[in-house]
Parts: structure tokens; C-alpha cells; sequence
């Protein structure tokens, strides 16, 4: 059984040798009974939490985001990395197939733990470990991280998934099809790899803007997002650097983007979108989305003060300027919002009829606007589809 240390400690990968699961095991071979059992029964809790069999767990170890080796032998394919990798991969088979009845036999035998001792368990599993499997899941997605999550944000120097990311489509949203339209087009054209632009999606709250881009993320497999806050723009060419190598394609979210001219991070995007010496990957592109015209907080009093006030309007446009595709989203009139709660009551169930139109209109007046968001809470406020036979709900307080 001491070969299990030896075989944990020839790993080359360091993502491998260095995870706790594998360290517990090693430690359980420790000339300390306590803190042999102690690391035994924590590799039982780490398989246990992660619900996962050992060989499950070990198989999903391979394609973490952390294997810069396997990252280095892609890039590479070098026949000297390909061997040592393949070592790993059979010291993580041969290590899965190492149960707990084992284990604990060789704790009770070197420590003289009578058998009515009890011990916790996990299960071994039977999960095949493959190099082939690992290469090409790796070749298609990059890691497991990307592979399983569609969403991410950017904060404090690395990627955090968005588990519960919004699952809208574009068939939940109704109206302005020009402008989603040339949104689906643009991302086509990105994921296909043809000329494409950076996206900036101008206009009033709640018309759709950040939903038209959740939703095209949703339409396409090979598509992640990777939310970009204002404290993270700065971090623009550190995102570039780690994304470059994967194999899918990202669009870099910036939401509700404001700046004071003077702000940093108002230069730096500038720079960051056009006229850098590190120039975005292929495989990103930057959509963002804005209440202000140009991004930039403007003010009479500023522009009167100016010498050149054409200068100073030039300044204001010279961000939103850099993205190539400029789509305006503005508040629907009364026919186009009402149209939009016909469609989005469709879809739920409800009946047409006047006094549908009615409640909604008087909706959207305490709200004090007409939206696409306004119509969706409406149809949401409804007391549920007693309304399919005649609209007899009433709109909830």
C-alpha cells in the first residue's frame, strides 16, 4: 500500500498532485494514526460534498481549468508532454480503482484499530480516466469550468460561474426586431469567425437592451459571457490573455456602462477597443449596453464653458465612436407597448380583450413608464389564468 504514496508523488501535473483529495490520500499513509485517520476521513467528506464517485472525481480533475500542461501540450502537441500527461493518467486510474475497504484495512493493520471501529465510506465508481476523452473535451470547451457553466463575472483577477444565469430566449422577447436582429447577425458572424463588430446597445430602461444579449447567449452552444463590471475594466487585457487559448467564444458584457470623462476606466476602454498594442482574441468580442448617449455624462454648463464645444462634443462621442455596430433601443409608444403585452399574455395563457389593454395601460402609468420590462410585470402582477376565460383577474397591489 505505500506505493500509493509513491505513485501519488510521481504526478507531474501539478493541478494533480497538489488536490487535497490526493493529498488526503497520501497522508493516510502517515506514521501519525491521528493524522492518518484524520486525512482519510476528510477524503471521504471531499467526495462525499462533491457527489461524486473517486473515479468520477478523478476524471473530472483532468479537465480542470488549472492543467496548464495539457493547455501547453495543445498548443504544442509535444510528444514528450504527451507521454508525461499519459503517466498521470494512469497513475489516476490505477489510483481510482483504490477503495476504502482498503484503506481502512491498512489503517487497522498498522495502527491496531480494532474492527468495531467504525469508518466512514465513499464509493470508487467506475468512470473510464482517458487521455483520448480528456484531449478531446478539452480541444472542444477549453476546461470543464467553461464547459459547464454558461456565464461567468469577472472580479478580484478571475472568472466566478453564474449559477443561475437568466434563461430568456429570443422568442420571450416581443418588438424591436430590427435591433435584435442585427444583434443575432453580428454574433453569427463572430461565431463563425467572419468580420464582426463590438456591439454598444444605446436607449431608455428596460427596453430590452441586456436581455436581447442573455438571450443570444442562450440560442448558441458555443457562446459564453463573461460579465464585466466597471471595477474590472481595467482588467480588459488580463480577460484577453486568459481567453485567447480557448477553444470557445466569448462576449465580454459590459451593462449599464457610465462614465465621467475623467474616470479611468473611461480612457482605458478607449484604448482597450481600439489602438492597443494587446489586441483582442478572436475569440471575445466586447457588447455593451448604456442609458447615456455617449457614455459619458454631459452637461450644458460643461459645454458652455468649452472654447470649442464641437471639440468637446467630439470628445464625448469618441468612446461610443469605437464600437462598430450602434443600436438604439427607445421606450415604445402606447399602440407598440399594448401590442407588446398582447404578445407576452399569448405566450402566458390570458385572453385578449379591452379591458386586458385597460389594466395595462393604467399599469403603466403609476409606473410612470412605457416598456417592454413594464408590459412583462404586468402580465406577472396578474392573478393567474382565471383571466383564460375573460380577463376577471385584478392587478395585484
Amino acid at each position: 500500500m505505500k506505493d500509493i504514496v509513491l505513485m501519488i508523488s510521481s504526478l507531474v501535473t501539478s493541478q494533480f498532485k497538489n488536490d487535497e483529495a490526493l493529498v488526503c490520500m497520501s497522508d493516510v499513509f502517515s506514521d501519525s494514526r491521528e493524522k492518518a485517520v484524520r486525512a482519510y476521513s476528510r477524503l471521504c467528506e471531499i467526495l462525499l460534498c462533491s457527489g461524486k464517485t473517486f473515479s468520477d472525481y478523478l476524471s473530472a480533475l483532468t479537465v480542470k481549468n488549472e492543467n496548464a500542461l495539457f493547455t501547453e501540450y495543445l498548443r504544442t502537441h509535444s510528444e514528450l508532454l504527451r507521454y508525461n500527461i499519459r503517466h498521470d493518467f494512469a497513475v489516476l486510474t490505477e489510483l481510482s480503482q483504490v477503495g476504502s475497504y482498503e484503506l481502512i484495512g491498512d489503517l487497522r493493520a498498522r495502527f491496531g484499530i480494532p474492527e468495531n471501529t467504525v469508518f466512514p465510506m465513499y464509493d470508487n465508481g467506475n468512470a473510464e480516466i482517458s487521455f483520448e476523452q480528456a484531449e478531446k473535451y478539452i480541444e472542444s470547451y477549453g476546461s470543464a469550468f467553461f464547459a459547464n457553466n454558461k456565464a461567468f463575472i469577472y472580479e478580484n483577477g478571475d472568472f466566478v460561474s453564474v449559477e443561475h444565469f437568466d434563461k430568456v430566449r429570443i422568442s420571450d422577447l416581443k418588438n424591436y426586431e430590427t435591433q435584435r436582429n442585427a444583434v443575432v447577425e453580428n454574433t453569427v458572424r463572430f461565431i463563425n469567425g467572419r468580420n464582426h463588430n463590438n456591439v454598444l446597445l444605446y436607449g431608455d430602461r428596460g427596453t430590452g437592451k441586456s436581455c436581447t444579449i442573455k438571450a443570444v447567449v442562450n440560442e448558441y452552444p458555443e457562446l459564453r459571457i463573461v460579465f464585466v463590471p466597471k471595477s474590472s475594466i481595467m482588467s480588459l487585457y488580463g480577460i484577453y490573455d486568459k481567453l485567447r487559448s480557448l477553444p470557445l467564444r466569448f462576449i465580454l458584457f459590459l451593462d449599464d456602462m457610465h462614465f465621467d470623462d475623467s474616470d479611468p476606466e473611461y480612457g482605458f476602454l478607449k484604448q482597450a477597443l481600439e489602438g492597443s498594442v494587446n489586441v483582442m482574441p478572436d475569440n471575445c468580442v466586447i457588447y455593451a449596453t448604456t442609458n447615456r448617449r455617449h457614455i459619458v455624462r454631459e452637461s450644458l454648463s460643461e459645454n458652455e464653458s468649452e472654447m470649442n464645444a464641437a471639440d468637446a462634443r467630439d470628445e464625448k462621442a469618441s468612446l461610443s465612436d469605437r464600437f462598430g455596430l450602434y443600436i438604439t433601443y427607445f421606450s415604445p409608444d402606447k399602440k407598440t407597448y399594448l401590442d407588446i403585452v398582447n404578445k407576452i399574455a399569448e405566450d402566458e395563457g390570458f385572453e385578449i380583450t379591452e379591458e386586458l389593454g385597460l389594466l395595462a395601460e393604467r399599469f403603466a402609468v403609476r409606473k410612470g413608464n412605457r416598456s417592454p420590462r413594464t408590459a412583462r410585470q404586468f402580465i406577472d402582477s396578474l392573478e393567474s389564468p382565471a383571466v383564460k376565460s375573460g380577463i376577471t383577474a385584478e392587478v395585484k397591489s
